[in-house]
């Protein structure tokens, strides 16, 4: 079994879905009556769909330290990578609007 799940491409890939599942919870719990566009343009309007990938980027240490407990070592690297690769996002469109 580790051989299947212990891979960096593994846990990049459930890195970078699994802030979207949260954001998607997010959607159906608060914002359901709203169409998907229509959501993310009032996140956008409001000025807080980057607080909020961010904050849904934090659900990866949960996963990080799940493939580290199961001693799935690359899956972690993995999750860590899509992690930073969220925080560059977020770093860059900071920079390109001026809010950093």
């Amino acid at each position: 079994m580790k051989n299947k799940i212990d891979h960096i491409w593994m846990g990049m890939l459930l890195g970078i879905i699994l802030p979207i599942i949260v954001l998607a919870i997010f959607y159906l719990s608060s914002y359901s009556y709203l169409t998907v566009p229509s959501f993310l343009r009032k996140m956008a309007f409001m000025e807080i769909i980057i607080k909020l990938l961010s904050l849904c980027a934090i659900s990866n240490m949960g996963l990080f330290f799940t493939f580290y407990y199961f001693q799935k070592d690359k899956a972690a690297r993995g999750v860590l990578l899509s992690t930073f690769i969220y925080a560059f996002g977020v770093v860059v469109y900071k920079l390109l609007n001026g809010t950093l």
